[in-house]
């Protein structure tokens, strides 16, 4: 006669998925990890705002300064409205061209750029004007010095400064006040 094999217990069915304690231990470490990273990732674009902005009005002084040349005469980059002191440059700049050769810009005269921008977590201040003469030499005997920081505070930003022979020179500060 044949006998039967031993009956062998069964195996515990594996459990499938996470219980809800290792959930929220999860969700926990989740939490802690966005609160170390959101306020570092909100100065990281901050301050890629202000260093874009310090790169576009670099440019656009350079372009000011090319274009004197090229048209042999003046052409001045100036600020958009009339921003309050320390941040002249809030509603944006543009590029224009004395046309008439009378040693200021009209507003009927060309425009060659314009940068219409609302600057309001950057202040942007100095001289509302910075005109070249047809050499591209700055119009004036004394360099001109812009500073771009934050509006919301921060100690980190720039100068641009323009130098009677049109060259410009861009510094990194660490201690900002517009």
């Amino acid at each position: 006669m044949h006998t039967l094999p031993p009956l062998r217990p069964l195996p515990a069915l594996r459990r499938l998925g996470f219980t809800l304690v290792e959930l929220m231990i999860t969700l926990a470490v989740l939490v802690v990890l966005l609160a170390v990273a959101v306020p570092s990732m909100q100065e990281f674009t901050a301050h890629n705002q202000l260093a874009a902005t310090k790169s576009n009005f670099a440019a656009a002084v350079a372009l000011a300064r090319t274009e004197a040349a090229k048209r042999g005469r003046m052409v001045a980059l100036q600020a958009l409205g009339s921003g309050p002191t320390g941040n002249e440059f809030a509603d944006g700049w543009e590029i224009a061209v004395d046309d008439d050769g009378n040693g200021a810009v009209a507003s009927a005269e060309t425009r060659v750029r314009k940068n219409a921008v609302t600057l309001e977590k950057i202040k942007l201040g100095g001289a509302p004007q910075v005109a070249f003469r047809a050499t591209g030499a700055l119009v004036g005997t004394a360099a001109q010095v812009y500073t771009l920081c934050r509006a919301g505070g921060g100690t980190r930003g720039y100068t641009v400064t323009v130098t009677p022979s049109g060259a410009t020179d861009v510094v990194a500060i660490n201690t900002c006040t517009p």
